[in-house]
């Protein structure tokens, strides 16, 4: 068991949440590296809002936009961009032979994958049963969420490790320069904490931790994702719960 406390637990506040993805079918990682800054971007970040409606829920597609800190020196900075995304978009990049990065692309379970739709995304998806499940409950504490994860690994599963990201919906930005200049731009599943990789250490491990929430961040429209990767970030399993009142 692999115990990590960040800062000791605080009062209980108005979030909970809890979630499981068993070993029997795998959920997918859907990354979106994007910005407020690109005018190619809004299009995509509102096909990655109507997954749900579209018939992929949580349960077969975990959506998280990661919105890159490199296109905030180009007329408008991204209040919602990190460094910390746009190293992992390059590693992701490095990890396939390339050093090319771009917005808006996508990535299934760790693939660059080429937009062609819901119906593409779906080919796309594994058919077969994953190996490894997941478990995650969260509370609200203080500034941030006491995080319980949980993950179970079957026969023949390689080394893996896993990852959080506290995620927001229901964003809203008024842009008023670069190339969305005017533009009100809508967010969800917006990563705005991200924490790992924890090596997990035999078939079961369960991770403790506080997650802050970022500034300005709602709790009551926030959630946790839990994935699990490989050493060239492929995707074993995914997890997604969203906050509802404590």
């Amino acid at each position: 068991m692999l115990l990590i406390f960040a800062q000791p637990a605080q009062a209980a506040g108005a979030c909970v949440l809890s979630g499981a993805q068993e070993a029997g079918r795998q959920a997918s990682l859907l990354e979106l590296y994007t910005s407020e800054g690109c005018s190619s971007c809004p299009p995509a970040e509102s096909w990655l809002s109507g997954l749900a409606m579209a018939g992929l829920d949580a349960k077969r597609v975990v959506p998280l936009a990661f919105h890159v800190d490199y296109w905030d020196g180009l007329g408008w900075r991204d209040r919602f961009a990190s460094p910390d995304y746009s190293r992992r978009q390059r590693w992701r990049a490095a990890l396939a032979g390339s050093s090319l990065i771009y917005t808006p692309q996508m990535l299934v379970n760790g693939h660059d994958w080429r937009f062609s739709g819901y119906d593409g995304l779906r080919a796309s998806l594994p058919g077969g049963q994953a190996g490894a499940a997941l478990r995650v409950r969260g509370r609200q504490a203080g500034d941030g969420l006491d995080i319980e994860a949980e993950a179970v690994l079957g026969p023949g599963e390689p080394p893996l490790r896993l990852m959080l990201a506290l995620f927001e919906d229901g964003l809203q930005s008024r842009v008023s320069a670069g190339e969305n200049e005017g533009r009100l731009l809508r967010h969800d599943a917006v990563a705005r904490t991200l924490a790992g990789p924890f090596p997990l250490s035999g078939a079961k491990t369960t991770l403790k931790l506080h997650l802050r929430f970022a500034v300005g961040q709602r709790p009551g429209a926030s959630g946790a994702a839990v994935w699990l990767e490989d050493e060239r970030g492929r995707v074993r399993q995914a997890l997604a719960a969203h906050c509802a009142g404590g």
